[in-house]
């Protein structure tokens, strides 16, 4: 799998870029970027594209081929006149691991510079202790590298997305409510000395939103959000094309809406885990089921199966289930008015007993213009394919920064040898 080029945030080289040559490595971002979501480009194409001129853009690329960033890949055919050379990044100048820790299992992959997925590894989550769970997602990292021959050094940013909020402050996962032991200062640090300075964490859902950007249904959609509706809730929001994180982290916890009944839930509980998931995620479902007696061992499963046959009592239960989901999604209409919603995780994953009875409730609770409801494209790799988006972004930059301080030192070095000859003749 390949994925689109996705902006997920943070800061650009072009806008970054201080001091002398800073022109010059900004042309040369330009053209790397362009180069990224267009590839193969001839350089009469990258001139029109960004409005450098032909020579800038041969020097760019020049500079960019001698830093192993980008690379030649024949001549266009098929026009009069000499074929024009095409380029495009050289997406083995190393390889980026995104990783999907949840309270069901852990989803790994492995990937070039182009967002290919060149490897995966999937296993049952350890969720039961944070510190076997470390463990567990640096045996498989290290499974994963060894068996596609990729040294550490070749790794240039692995995310890993899990439930909570990253507090860059404190250096820990907070609200990660259904991995225990997961917001404890010591797994933040233990993942960092794993890896190093190239890992980033990440709220699971705001990456599923980005898979699904890069790869599924919101693709082109400048706005929508990305519901996910399983062991927990949480909501990954796309406005203007970027992932929109708010002012530390928290934007879409829309666990803790006052959606059900508050009240009836330890308002510990509510604190902690938030209204809207006590009231609708997958174990309330469950609870619903077998106070209703449809059996100790009912399963989330189980009780869409019966709603599907025409049981009474499931289908009360999935009913009550969309008149939740539709009074969430009122405060998002309003708040944040996207063009789309996507549904996922192991409730939101239900098509056929949730769209078309979630816009009816949707539009009797609002009569302002409704968002398009669609469940996941990409199912449940949505977290694992957002994180190969971000982490790829991610390693670009590392890797063009990297070159741009070599070449600088070099410059520096070769500098000060020309004026230490220089004096000494004089």
């Amino acid at each position: 799998m390949t994925l689109m080029t996705t902006t997920v945030g943070g800061p650009s080289y072009s806008s970054a870029l201080r001091g002398p040559g800073s022109m010059r490595q900004a042309n040369e971002w330009v053209v790397l970027e362009r180069l990224r979501s267009h590839a193969p480009v001839s350089v009469p194409e990258l001139a029109s594209d960004t409005g450098l001129s032909r020579p800038t853009v041969n020097l760019a690329l020049a500079r960019l081929e001698e830093d192993g960033l980008v690379r030649q890949t024949g001549r266009r055919t098929g026009n009069a006149g000499r074929a024009a050379r095409l380029w495009e990044p050289h997406v083995d100048t190393g390889r980026v691991i995104s990783v999907d820790v949840g309270a069901q299992w852990v989803r790994l992959a492995l990937a070039d510079l182009g967002g290919t997925v060149l490897d995966r590894r999937q296993e049952p989550s350890r969720a039961l202790s944070a510190t076997d769970l470390v463990h567990q997602v640096s045996r498989l990292v290290a499974e994963l590298l060894e068996s596609n021959e990729v040294t550490r050094d070749q790794l240039l940013s692995t995310v890993v997305g899990s439930p909570g909020i990253y507090d860059p402050a404190s250096r820990r996962l907070r609200h990660a409510y259904n991995l225990p032991g997961w917001d404890r200062p010591t797994i933040v640090g233990l993942l960092t000395d794993e890896f190093g300075d190239s890992i980033r964490f990440e709220n699971d859902i705001d990456l599923a939103a980005l898979g699904e950007q890069a790869a599924g249904l919101g693709r082109g959609i400048p706005d929508f959000v990305y519901l996910s509706v399983g062991s927990g809730v949480g909501m990954g929001t796309i406005t203007g094309g970027r992932l929109h994180r708010g002012a530390r982290g928290a934007a879409g916890e829309i666990a803790f809406l006052l959606v059900g009944d508050p009240t009836q839930e330890p308002l510990e509980e509510v604190r902690l885990r938030g209204a809207f998931e006590s009231a609708a995620a997958a174990d309330a479902i469950v609870a619903a089921a077998r106070d209703a007696g449809m059996g100790d061992k009912c399963s989330v499963e189980d009780v869409f199966t019966a709603a599907r046959a025409g049981h009474s009592v499931a289908s009360a239960i999935v009913d009550r289930e969309v008149d939740l989901l539709a009074r969430a999604l009122v405060a998002v209409v309003a708040l944040i008015d996207p063009q789309l919603v996507v549904l996922g995780g192991g409730v939101g994953g239900h098509a056929e007993f949730l769209l078309e009875p979630l816009g009816r409730r949707l539009a009797e609770l609002v009569p302002l213009p409704l968002p398009e409801l669609a469940v996941s494209a990409v199912g449940e790799d949505a977290t694992v394919i957002g994180g190969v988006a971000q982490a790829v972004d991610a390693a670009w930059r590392r890797a063009f920064g990297a070159c741009q301080r070599r070449r600088q030192e070099s410059e520096n070095e070769l500098q000060g040898g020309e004026r230490w000859q220089a004096g000494a003749f004089n």
